[in-house]
């Protein structure tokens, strides 16, 4: 529990660094080396061996952020086209020692999770996008989308508690029951309230431009989200027979283990918001 509670701490002045950055590439920069590291786990739990594939995946899962958030400077379509190519014919030159699960774990790992981070750098220029956004509301709205990544399993955990009979996933994560899932989306709503009235109150420089229906009606899309980014990345865990991705973060796990609903979250929440932008 010490060691848990020490790397927490360390965790939580991290973030908060790195969060002071927003606007700059030093944040972009962090969820690229988190998109490295979260390879480096997947990778490694689903056992691949060769050296040369999973040190190729790692590199491009740092790459490919960088290309998506700056990708009016990057030649991103040729890059993920020779890399494809590249790991293909990796995999049939190594026939013998990669198997085309290894194959799909390392895109799975170096494509999708990474383009999953890359969203929070993409939804931290909103602004940039909307003239009816403005800096301090795409802060706001980015804390609101990590709130329901993160807040949703800690409510859900104490409603499962205190309420939890029926099952949800018995094999993927035996914990989880749908009172406590319920618990948490209803908790987060009511959390989500409590934060909008905060800072359209101390904080907002005009109304808020999104529709409170609107807002309302994310927050649970966005925690049920959350709630598949865990089950996800649990049933990697289950297939492979692993507690946990690493032991990055002492007491809590890896990269995969903290952020798994918010690899979910970011994506779900950029896609509302670029929708909503396009609508009006």
């Amino acid at each position: 529990m010490k060691t848990r509670v020490i790397s927490g701490v360390v965790l939580a002045v991290i973030l908060i660094a790195v969060w002071s950055q927003i606007f700059t590439p030093i944040f972009d920069i962090f969820f690229s080396i988190l998109s490295a590291a979260a390879c480096f786990e997947i990778t490694r739990a689903v056992k691949v061996k060769n050296l040369e594939l999973r040190i190729v995946s790692i590199i491009f899962a740092g790459v490919l952020p960088l290309g998506i958030i700056y990708g009016a400077k990057f030649p991103l379509g040729i890059l993920c086209i020779v890399y494809v190519m590249f790991l293909i014919i990796l995999t049939v030159i190594n026939n013998q020692e990669i198997t085309f699960e290894h194959l799909a774990a390392s895109i799975y790992a170096s494509f999708v999770v990474p383009a999953a981070f890359s969203t929070i750098g993409l939804n931290a220029d909103l602004y940039k996008l909307y003239d009816f956004i403005d800096k301090r509301e795409t802060v706001f709205l980015i804390l609101y989308a990590v709130t329901c990544a993160l807040f949703t399993d800690v409510f859900a955990q104490l409603s499962g508690m205190a309420f939890g009979k029926h099952k949800m996933t018995p094999v993927l994560s035996p914990k989880k029951t749908w009172e406590g899932a319920i618990g948490g989306v209803l908790s987060v709503i009511a959390l989500n309230v409590v934060f909008l009235l905060i800072f359209t109150h101390f904080f907002a420089d005009k109304a808020f431009f999104l529709p409170i229906w609107l807002y309302l009606l994310m927050s649970p899309v966005l925690s049920v989200m959350g709630i598949f980014g865990d089950l996800a990345a649990s049933m990697i865990k289950r297939n492979y027979g692993i507690k946990d991705y690493s032991n990055l973060i002492p007491g809590h796990g890896g990269i995969m283990d903290r952020f798994d609903s918010v690899i979910f979250v970011m994506p779900a929440f950029y896609v509302i918001m670029t929708i909503y932008g396009m609508v009006v």
